[in-house]
């Protein structure tokens, strides 16, 4: 009897850690296919405006980028959790009433940004602008910063109508919705591109973003729509919405809050050597493209081992954070050393920045720290508590603050590396902490799976190495011989890590 039920247990908790990853995978997928699609939308506008103008866009996006996060702050991990948690009590109709007033509260919260934004525009950018700049320049970004504030309309709107499907456990509205708004960014610019040159394409292409938002906008009000028309009960919605996202505001923003640190202290290695727009901007991108798995993975997990400690399924929450903390590490640790070890290659595949390079060389292995980061918050923050969290994210800022007034005067660039891996480490500390809690022990086995990774990529460069000796391809486009060796590293350390683990049960048994 009893080993009935455990085998009826354990098959429910591999349908359900395979539902997991099948929810991330479809996310995953969309985020990935958007960042290509970004990528190529970016190649086309660094190349067509220069490193000059570009400096131009990057002083206004990243201001930008921190009030529209601002302007979010956790709607999408923070509805989605709230969704999951009142599905989890049977309490459908108060989900439907939480659509009706986070919507009118989202619209609220767009149009006092941008209000905000608009009113405070000068001060923001005597901030984080380089010194030296002249009142001409002054205008143009903010001008820039203007046109991309318009885009606030809608973002909250965005982000909350994500967190609202994918706490019913649905994804493909936002897989889909973020393909579309690339796609359509990439096509208008392609248009206008042939029309529009220089700080002008600049100004118009925060238009682009905006109608690329618009598209996003309508695609996800059409699968969220007929909630609206659902029997509701009404309850503190909004206030309830606030204390959730909260702590997913805090937590998720870290980025942000960093970008903005760096974009303060990083002017002094002046824009005119390429470092700022290098750093702040495209190598940054091109990390991201691995990390955007991270962050699907922790995006489904969230309202996931929430639902599941509503409902006291304390022991399969673990075998999927087990699973997916692992399957990050095996995923993100071969990109993170196929990058540094292509930096040049890829770099320049898409920028053209002198010492971009070497940046994304020494910026590549954020993308281990930034991945682990964000699945581990993924679960942590899907659990009953999360203080500890928003602790460690305020205690890292300040952390990362005061890091790169003393490492960036010296190192550089680096030293805004150094800043970022020290003060992102106290916030996955802390994840781990508050896992331990819980009952999910995972540091212990993170570490064993982190050295096995580092150990097989390694083997597998090994390989990649001799190949390269043995043929050469260099009479190829420099692509084709980075697909190439890219198939034969990820081939290698497949290989590799399957005989590893295999030897591993066996040494167990």
């Amino acid at each position: 009897m009893n080993l009935g039920i455990y085998e009826n247990t354990k098959i429910k908790v591999i349908g359900m850690k395979d539902k997991t990853l099948l929810q991330a995978l479809i996310l995953g997928v969309g985020q990935v296919a958007a960042k290509v699609l970004s990528l190529v939308f970016l190649f086309r506008f660094a190349n067509d405006l220069g490193k000059d103008a570009m400096s131009l866009y990057a002083y206004a996006y990243v201001p930008f980028s921190l009030f529209a996060d601002l302007a979010c702050f956790g709607l999408i991990p923070g509805t989605s959790k709230l969704v999951s948690k009142l599905l989890g009590q049977e309490d459908e109709e108060k989900v439907n009433h939480l659509l009706r007033r986070g919507t009118f509260y989202c619209v609220l919260a767009g149009i006092f940004f941008f209000l905000f934004m608009l009113f405070f525009s000068r001060q923001i950018l005597s901030v984080s602008l380089f010194e030296g700049y002249t009142e001409e320049t002054f205008e143009t970004v903010r001008t820039n910063l203007l046109m991309a504030s318009l885009s606030l309309f809608f973002l909250p709107l965005i982000h909350f109508f994500k967190g609202f499907l994918q706490g019913h456990f649905i994804m493909y509205p936002s897989c889909n919705s973020i393909i579309l708004e690339n796609v359509v960014k990439l096509l208008l610019y392609i248009v206008l591109a042939k029309y529009v040159h220089n700080s002008v394409l600049v100004f118009s292409v925060f238009i682009i973003y905006l109608i690329g938002y618009v598209a996003s906008f309508l695609l996800l009000l059409y699968f969220v729509f007929p909630y609206f028309k659902k029997k509701h009960e009404k309850f503190s919605s909004v206030p309830t919405l606030l204390k959730t996202c909260i702590p997913f505001g805090i937590a998720t923003m870290f980025f942000t809050i960093y970008q903005f640190i760096d974009s303060i202290s990083l002017p002094v290695l002046l824009p005119v050597e390429g470092y700022y727009t290098a750093y702040m901007y495209e190598t940054i991108r091109l990390i991201f493209f691995p990390i955007v798995i991270a962050q699907a993975l922790g995006g489904v997990l969230n309202p996931k081992i929430n639902y599941m400690f509503q409902e006291d399924r304390i022991e399969e929450a673990k075998k999927i954070a087990e699973k997916c903390s692992s399957l990050i590490i095996f995923i993100l640790i071969p990109f993170m050393i196929l990058i540094r070890y292509f930096a040049s290659d890829i770099y320049n595949l898409f920028y053209k920045q002198e010492n971009g390079a070497v940046i994304l060389y020494h910026i590549s292995i954020l993308i281990i720290f930034f991945g682990l980061h964000k699945v581990l918050i993924g679960i942590s923050l899907g659990l009953p508590k999360a203080h500890y969290i928003i602790i460690a994210t305020i205690l890292s800022a300040l952390a990362k603050y005061i890091l790169n007034l003393v490492l960036v005067p010296k190192f550089g660039y680096l030293g805004a590396i150094y800043a970022t891996i020290i003060a992102i480490s106290i916030c996955t500390l802390a994840a781990y902490f508050v896992l331990h809690r819980e009952g999910i022990c995972l540091f212990l086995k993170n570490i064993r799976d982190l050295l096995l990774a580092i150990l097989t990529t390694f083997i597998s460069i090994f390989f990649v190495v001799v190949f390269r000796v043995c043929f050469l391809l260099n009479h190829y486009p420099a692509y084709y011989s980075i697909i190439a060796y890219s198939i034969l590293l990820m081939g290698s350390y497949y290989i590799l890590l399957k005989i590893f683990k295999q030897t591993y049960k066996l040494c167990i048994k």
